[in-house]
């Protein structure tokens, strides 16, 4: 989505998908920015400047969340 920023392209990923899991990176952010994204219900935010093993870390908490998720909702059923 090269016409939208982040803050824009999130909800917008959430109307189409409202169960998108979304990890959003960025290099530089104000506070203010920050807190913005903590409101729109993103699983995780990290700066560029993070090591791959921090990257794979939260992917890896990510997924594994939502496969929990997922066994809850089918042991419902």
């Amino acid at each position: 989505m090269d016409s939208m920023d982040g803050l824009t392209t999130i909800p917008t990923l959430k109307k189409i998908n409202p169960n998108v899991k979304i990890l959003a990176i960025s290099g530089l952010l104000s506070s203010d920015k920050v807190n913005a994204f903590d409101h729109l219900g993103i699983e995780s935010f990290l700066y560029k400047h993070n090591r791959t093993d921090k990257l794979l870390k939260t992917i890896s908490t990510v997924v594994s969340y939502s496969r929990l998720q997922i066994n809850e909702v089918q042991n419902l059923n």
